[in-house]
């Protein structure tokens, strides 16, 4: 089994001080080597409320090697680019701050990255914390997976759950900045990463052991379909970049993907003029096209 020295632990954070800092203290309880050197490193992306006191704070109790760093660039693709840039570890992993790791979780990552010298990234369960919460942005699958195909992009990985070897950020370069929560794109800069990994030839499994919760805090049908629209816009411009740069694999993705919708569609007005449906799929692809600009 190969030896594992030093793992990066990257949080970003943007004015959600409370959250962190309880975020924060599931690392107090979680179970680290002994033989393994941790450094937690927690962006601050541009925060107007009290983070950094709350980072500053738990690094004065803690006995864990822990970085504050701020990023003024706002959007979560630069955020992450920015603790990727401050980390030392050989592996390098994410979680976020609406998120409480389990007590094993870093010994789980060291374990699958020890056990298979070909592994390059991990993307591990995602539990819903509170009952009270939707059951969205989570994946509770206890199966173990290999990403094998360009239609695992969407679900395989979560980017509050992954880790990676540094040599992956060097090799293929770090997260699409336009991407992410904070973006005019809002989300996918996990999605855009993951797949330029996937098409690199890095193998990448779900490891269902490597497990967080979500404390999310979404309780409203409201609150769910803002976050899905968020979705959606990047999503669109995932596609986008992709097949501007001729990749034939998104290509029959998207393609797929809006032909299926544009088919529930022509269900939904059976028995209206055929204009209805030929509106949608122009609408839709030239939403698709805008979102690139």
């Amino acid at each position: 089994m190969k030896h594992i020295n030093s793992i990066s632990v990257v949080i970003c954070t943007k004015n959600r001080a409370r959250a962190l800092e309880e975020c924060l203290g599931t690392f107090e309880t979680m179970e680290v080597q002994p033989d393994v050197s941790l450094e937690l490193i927690v962006v601050d992306n541009n925060s107007t409320d009290d983070t950094k006191a709350v980072i500053q704070n738990f690094d004065t109790q803690s006995a864990m090697n822990v970085k504050y760093v701020f990023e003024e660039k706002p959007g979560l693709g630069h955020a992450r680019n920015a603790g990727i840039a401050a980390a030392h570890g050989e592996i390098i992993a994410f979680t976020d701050d609406d998120c409480f790791v389990d007590q094993n979780w870093l010994a789980c990552i060291v374990k699958e990255f020890s056990s298979d010298p070909l592994l390059s990234g991990i993307g591990g369960r995602v539990e819903l914390y509170d009952v009270r919460d939707k059951p969205v942005t989570i994946k509770t699958s206890k199966r173990r997976s290999l990403f094998s195909s360009a239609e695992h992009v969407f679900d395989c990985i979560h980017g509050c759950n992954m880790a990676f070897y540094r040599n992956v950020f060097d090799q293929i370069g770090c997260f699409d900045g336009r991407f992410g929560a904070g973006t005019l794109f809002k989300s996918a800069e996990d999605t855009d990463f993951i797949y330029r990994v996937y098409k690199n030839g890095f193998k990448m499994i779900y490891s269902p052991t490597v497990c967080v919760y979500h404390n999310h805090g979404r309780r409203t049908n409201h609150q769910v379909r803002a976050l899905k629209n968020g979705y959606e816009i990047g999503k669109g411009a995932f596609y986008c970049k992709h097949i501007l740069n001729r990749d034939v694999g998104i290509l029959k993705l998207a393609y797929w993907e809006i032909t299926t919708v544009l088919r529930l569609l022509k269900n939904i007005v059976v028995g209206t003029s055929c204009f209805a449906t030929v509106y949608c799929r122009d609408y839709i692809s030239f939403r698709l096209l805008r979102l690139n600009r």
